[in-house]
């Protein structure tokens, strides 16, 4: 499984699809993605950083983060913060079923070899 996170909507969301691709021949058997969310101190440092960084993209940036979280930088709504919503998180999640579609159409997660846990418990381990 690859994790392609964080997607930062206006920055690197345009590379999905390549990432996915170079995943699945790298030998991944399934993707999944995150859209950032910048929750307490890393809000500001982020904000810094891209003005700072890449300030002809920082205000779409941002807005387009905003976007996917209801006008803030950050989002704490379980089973929302890390997918997003609206428009932009629509798009970016519509590559990501492309991505699936092209790369991992046939691909199946194998099955958990429970048995190579078990020779590690010991003990109260062991009652589990």
């Amino acid at each position: 499984m690859a994790m392609l996170a964080p997607m930062i909507p206006g920055l690197n969301d345009p590379e999905l699809l390549g990432l996915a691709e170079r995943a699945a021949k790298n030998g991944a058997q399934a993707i999944c993605y995150q859209i950032v969310r910048l929750n307490g101190d890393v809000g500001p440092i982020f904000e810094d950083w891209i003005r700072k960084a890449l300030p002809d993209r920082a205000e779409r940036t941002l807005n387009r983060i905003k976007d996917c979280h209801g006008g803030q930088l950050n989002d704490s709504r379980s089973g929302i913060r890390m997918k997003g919503e609206g428009k932009i998180a629509d798009i970016i999640a519509q590559q990501y079923q492309l991505a699936k579609k092209l790369y991992f159409k046939d691909q199946k997660m194998p099955a958990y070899n429970l048995e190579l846990h078990e020779q590690f418990k010991t003990g109260q381990l062991s009652l589990f």
